[in-house]
């Protein structure tokens, strides 16, 4: 499911100097329509994630990736702008709930002693997703255009979410167990008392604000920078996204040994967490770079501990709140506050081009926010997150 997700994503970035000719879009322009499925997918993580918790992750796993997978074959068949717009707001809707389903898979079926290490091989469907979509995108688009780049993954998408419906159950509940209840209002309210949300929360914004920059912007980047074409692009990309996901394996899986050594302790998973970011924080060294080498290997290692960082940052949330019930909609509440910044990120980016003909400043001011967040984290995540008022 990540992966379909983040190819549908990578889909865009590769077809966009392409789209950007037929269309006549500007860099600016390009930041908008990149951030364009954003717009839905933000105002509907919560409450999809809350009908997640109701009914299932079986039923809203079909349902989210069919609908996104037909707004990718509608895209395909856009003729001006306006139309493509109304399909990635669509493929919006449909992603919302995503990483709801990821988060409540893994609290049902993982042991907590190896949630850390299995999110992160979740998540390496994110870079698997991206390198996937952006190589064939690069050669769907070369042979075919950008038109059958985008029906081609829709259709894979549609094939999993009946596979998804034929195989995955959700577990038993007991017979005498209440009926599971959405989270109110003031159990929301109560997540913002406590500084262990607070601090998950922070690093959830700053990590998902590079990682919607890179995805948005790195076949571009690359353009701009190495002189390079379509297929060639998209061949580094990949590069760089399967390089991250097994970096950000082995990172994770070693960290989280070496962290938990003598014994489960949920909240010593900050120090996981934080060390990621620093090395995530290795991005603000691109501008010092302008050949193939180092800048693949500047992307590579950056990425990769920056989805280790996810994982981990992701698998301290499960474990640290207290109702696991509602595990979906905690995501979702997180979801929401992260991707209302993510979504700034591919416009701030295409306004920075604009204004200073590089890149430059977007990585810094990543590299520097990736570093506080790591301080955040290590000084406020400590007790457990409750939603019943009581102080954690």
């Amino acid at each position: 499911m990540y992966a379909i997700s983040y190819g549908d994503r990578a889909a865009l970035s590769i077809a966009l100097p392409t789209m950007g000719r037929e269309f006549s879009l500007t860099p600016v322009q390009m930041g908008w329509v990149s951030s364009s499925f954003l717009w839905s997918y933000f105002l509907l993580n919560l409450p999809s994630t809350i009908v997640l918790d109701m009914v299932g992750a079986r039923v809203i796993g079909s349902l989210a990736v069919g609908i996104w997978s037909f707004a990718m074959l509608l895209g395909g068949m856009a003729q001006n702008i306006t139309q493509f717009l109304l399909t990635r707001m669509l493929l919006g809707v449909g992603e919302a709930p995503t990483f709801g389903v990821g988060a409540t898979v893994v609290r049902n079926w993982a042991l907590p002693q190896e949630r850390g290490s299995v999110m992160t091989i979740l998540l390496t469907g994110m870079q698997l997703g991206l390198a996937g979509g952006t190589i064939a995108g690069a050669y769907l688009i070369t042979f075919f255009g950008w038109r059958c780049e985008f029906m081609a993954l829709g259709g894979i998408g549609i094939a999993w979410a009946a596979v998804w419906w034929l195989v995955y159950r959700n577990p038993k509940e007991k017979s005498d167990a209440p009926r599971r209840k959405p989270i109110s209002l003031r159990e929301i309210r109560n997540l913002f008392r406590s500084s262990s949300f607070l601090g998950i929360l922070v690093v959830q914004c700053t990590q998902n604000y590079l990682n919607f920059l890179v995805m948005s912007w790195m076949p571009l980047y690359l353009i701009h920078e190495l002189h390079i074409d379509t297929t060639g692009t998209g061949n580094s990309t990949a590069l760089c996204y399967l390089s991250a996901a097994v970096g950000a394996v082995i990172i994770g899986r070693v960290l989280e040994q070496l962290v938990f050594r003598n014994g489960i302790h949920p909240p010593y998973r900050r120090f996981v967490v934080a060390t990621c970011l620093t090395g995530a924080a290795t991005i603000g060294l691109l501008p010092q770079f302008h050949t193939m080498l180092p800048i693949l290997l500047v992307l590579s290692g950056a990425l990769a501990c920056l989805m280790a960082a996810n994982g981990a940052n992701t698998a301290l949330l499960t474990d640290m709140v207290e109702d696991g019930g509602k595990m979906g909609a905690v995501t979702g509440v997180t979801l929401t506050c992260s991707n209302a910044l993510g979504l700034l990120s591919p416009i701030l980016t295409g306004y920075i081009v604009a204004w200073t003909g590089s890149f430059d400043m977007a990585w810094y001011m990543c590299a520097i926010a990736l570093i506080i967040a790591a301080m955040l984290s290590l000084s406020m995540v400590r007790n457990p997150i409750r939603m019943d008022g009581r102080d954690g």
